[in-house]
């Protein structure tokens, strides 16, 4: 039997991750990652590490959590539509060409620094990357990554 998709299912799982540089501090960059959790998340190991070598030699580490069970991605998406400002819903908003593909992914770039002194902030250089991933049986994705941005 197939389970319905209703619009409380609508975002299927949310990935989160970024890369430290040999000059970042892993423990600021794991501040800034559990900034955009909700508090009922903070306290688990969410992220896995992946420790590798930079095109120069240089060590480079990666951050990654998928969240996909249902209570994890509606607490993330209700946590993070209240931490988003205005502003910046509406400038994702109006952009969704340029945050969003044909799969169903809405992506956003945080500003890694701000995060790490409790400020959401989008941007483009070093970010915490976030890809909410919408279930396209549960309707038109554009409209329900809109429902998303506009809920609080």
């Amino acid at each position: 039997m197939a389970r319905e998709v209703t619009k409380d299912r609508a975002l299927q799982s949310v990935q989160i991750s970024t890369i430290a540089h040999a000059t970042d501090d892993l423990e600021k960059v794991q501040v800034a990652l559990r900034f955009l959790l909700p508090d009922s998340l903070k306290g688990r190991e969410l992220f896995t590490r992946k420790y590798m070598e930079g095109h120069h030699g240089n060590p480079i580490v990666t951050f990654e959590a998928k969240l996909t069970k249902p209570q994890e991605v509606d607490q993330f998406s209700r946590h993070f539509t209240k931490q988003l400002p205005e502003a910046e819903k509406r400038l994702i908003e109006g952009s969704l060409d340029k945050h969003s593909d044909e799969e169903g992914n809405l992506f956003i770039r945080f500003d890694k620094q701000q995060a790490f002194r409790g400020i959401v902030a989008l941007c483009d250089e070093d970010p915490i990357r976030v890809k909410l991933k919408f279930n396209r049986l549960g309707g038109e994705t554009e409209e329900l990554m809109r429902e998303l941005l506009e809920s609080d």
